[in-house]
């Protein structure tokens, strides 16, 4: 299943870039101007830690208000935590096609870890952008979550969470054109 180590890469590359992020960086703006960095790592734990809720069929055990007093690097412990969790019960799936109850609706648990791999891998670069890292991801983990998000963009990034759509050229590297569906100005800076 390919899903697994895009997986992976998408934890890893936000690992790399919370870890990175300074005392003084958890107040700073990111390319959501509803979020600032502690609040983009408090949702983006929330995602991961409900995840072995949803592929057990239990209700979800916490949410990212239960951590919004959390200094940043209690944070970056509970990142861990909830992320190598999420892994964990990723690898335990016996069928990909069994369905779970999602906010929006039922899904395969296929397309429940294709969307976090996509929230990962967007979340990992609005991070970057935020703390002024690297932003570049791997061809490999790009080129998978924007072909899975290509066909689902109506579904995963509805009007109501998301900024429209940026048109881009039809040459447009993956990166950008993955950032363009959530809304995202590839070039955007604090």
């Amino acid at each position: 299943m390919m899903l697994l180590p895009i997986y992976r890469s998408a934890v890893h590359q936000f690992d790399i870039r919370v870890r990175a992020v300074r005392p003084e960086q958890w107040s700073a703006a990111t390319p959501d101007s509803n979020w600032d960095v502690h609040r983009l790592v408090r949702h983006v734990i929330a995602g991961q830690a409900i995840l072995p809720d949803l592929l057990a069929g239990r209700p979800s055990s916490g949410s990212a208000a239960d951590w919004s007093d959390l200094p940043g690097p209690d944070l970056v412990e509970r990142w861990a935590d909830a992320s190598a969790a999420a892994v964990e019960a990723l690898t335990r799936v016996e069928s990909w096609d069994r369905v779970v109850t999602l906010p929006d609706g039922p899904a395969p648990t296929q397309e429940l870890g294709w969307r976090l791999a996509t929230d990962l891998s967007v979340h990992a670069w609005d991070l970057a952008r935020a703390i002024g890292a690297p932003d570049e991801l791997p061809n490999d983990l790009l080129a998978h979550v924007l072909d899975q998000s290509k066909g689902s963009a109506d579904r995963w990034f509805p009007a109501e969470r998301y900024a429209p759509p940026i048109p881009v050229p039809g040459c447009t590297d993956d990166l950008t054109e993955l950032l363009a569906l959530t809304g995202r100005n590839r070039w955007w800076r604090v």
